[in-house]
């Protein structure tokens, strides 16, 4: 792996600074209209962070060509530097910096954990995190286009059906354009069905944002009445890959409008679950209606983390299902988490692709096909690799999350939770929890809306620089 051009990586800092103070722009007029006592110091912090973004792209040359460890450098750095700059600004609104840190970094990541009751919060401050978790979501769609479809991979080849070959980087930002456009007409029309289903305009901004891009952050403890189908609907919607919207409406190509592989998958598997919770909650003692059963069902699955009902009333059996479904998640290419249903389908493949290899003639040559098409071995592995990265977090989280005392469903779930950025959670989320027990949570929060992959790549180099330093001074 090349070393890092690390006056690349500052330039495309500066463009990091210059994208979020437009959020801070935004939240400080917002407060303004909202008659709350933070436009002034949004304001302030706007003009220091686009001062110095534009100072950075002033002295630094754009760089002729980035490499791979400076692309994967740039896509951590995209979610980390507006998370720390939400978390001063809360800071200095006036709340505990472990709780800002955590509301902060759950709002870039799309998760919607919190540690606050929504009713306790300004109207500001519920802006700006619906605002963060809007650009973490686009951001996510955008680092899949950019990085995780490779050239060469099947999850390429499912993108690029009809582009053409020799101009795949100029597809790729064409693409990348027009899904941003999808996202922002989603979100528009996501918010006017809000506002017809009863909320005010604030609220029906707010859910807008939080439910295109599968954030969760919400006004309230739960949706009820209308709104709840209203969010059941765009929760689907946002989970699947955006761009096969793009295949199926700007390019006009209908069979991307049917049910492609993900879908298949994402449909079954719920209702697979919705019939296995219906039978566990029938069969307790717990009164919770099939209505809240499907909603908290696909809340789960899409990552959204919009709850109707506590998840403290679920029985044991509904929860562990949940659990498989926030592991699992929505489609690559979605604003979604999770390691991604594509990834489930390539696994169960493989597995089959090997059962069969048992029983068949020596000789014989079996392949994973997907679409037609057949996926590459190396493709396979890296599938693998992601899934099992999500399992080893998930289980070390799980334990040290053992060890400050929690029950077992409880810990499993909110690290399931955290690492899918989905935001459901038990009511042991909130601000007694130990700061140590909320920095966690922000790693693997962290961790599972960058799939864990780029953060130990970045690692690795590191550590074999550091190997590399040692050794040159034995010598």
């Amino acid at each position: 792996m090349s070393s890092i051009q690390w006056s690349a990586v500052l330039y495309f800092v500066g463009w990091i600074l210059l994208g979020f103070s437009i959020v801070l722009f935004l939240v400080a007029f917002a407060s303004l209209l909202l008659n709350e006592p933070y436009a002034m110091l949004f304001f302030i912090v706007f003009i220091i962070v686009l001062l110095s973004g534009l100072l950075i792209i002033r002295l630094i040359e754009k760089p002729v060509n980035i490499g791979v460890l400076d692309s994967l450098i740039v896509a951590i750095l995209s979610f980390f530097i507006p998370g720390i700059l939400h978390t001063l600004v809360m800071v200095l609104c006036g709340f505990d910096f472990w709780d800002s840190l955590f509301e902060s970094i759950s709002g870039i990541t799309t998760t919607g954990l919190s540690v606050y009751d929504a009713a306790s919060l300004p109207r500001t401050i519920l802006f700006s995190r619906a605002l963060l978790q809007w650009i973490g979501g686009v951001g996510i769609v955008i680092l899949t286009l950019g990085m995780l479809l490779r050239p060469g991979t099947m999850a390429y080849k499912l993108l690029a059906t009809h582009i053409r070959k020799e101009a795949v980087m100029p597809s790729i930002m064409v693409v990348a354009r027009a899904v941003i456009m999808i996202y922002s007409v989603l979100t528009v029309v996501a918010i006017v069905f809000y506002r017809i289903a009863g909320m005010d305009w604030f609220e029906s901004i707010v859910h807008g944002l939080t439910t295109i891009s599968t954030g969760g952050f919400s006004t309230r403890a739960y949706l009820t009445g209308s709104t709840v189908i209203v969010a059941l609907v765009f929760m689907f919607i946002s989970a699947q890959s955006f761009p096969r919207y793009y295949m199926a409406f700007l390019k006009r190509k209908p069979k991307y409008i049917g049910m492609g592989p993900q879908i298949k998958y994402f449909v079954a598997i719920n209702i697979v679950a919705i019939v296995l919770s219906y039978i566990a909650v029938n069969a307790s003692s717990v009164n919770i209606s099939f209505g809240d059963i499907v909603f908290t069902i696909i809340s789960a699955s899409t990552t959204t983390g919009y709850a109707s009902v506590s998840i403290d009333e679920l029985p044991i059996v509904v929860k562990y299902i949940v659990i498989v479904l926030m592991v699992i998640g929505a489609s690559l290419g979605s604003t979604g988490g999770g390691f991604k249903q594509y990834r489930l389908i390539l696994l169960l493949k493989e597995v089959w692709r090997r059962v069969l290899k048992t029983v068949s003639p020596q000789g014989r040559i079996l392949t994973v096909r997907l679409e037609g098409e057949t996926v590459d071995d190396d493709e396979i592995y890296m599938a693998m690799l992601v899934i099992n990265l999500y399992l080893i977090a998930l289980v070390v989280s799980t334990i040290v999350f053992l060890y400050a005392g929690y029950s077992f469903i409880d810990s499993l779930f909110t690290v399931a939770s955290a690492l899918g950025t989905v935001g459901l959670a038990p009511s042991i989320v909130s601000q007694s929890m130990q700061w140590w027990i909320k920095l966690l949570l922000s790693i693997d929060m962290f961790l599972g809306r960058l799939e864990i992959l780029p953060v130990v790549a970045v690692m690795a180099h590191g550590i074999e620089e550091v190997k590399k330093s040692l050794r040159s001074l034995s010598l």
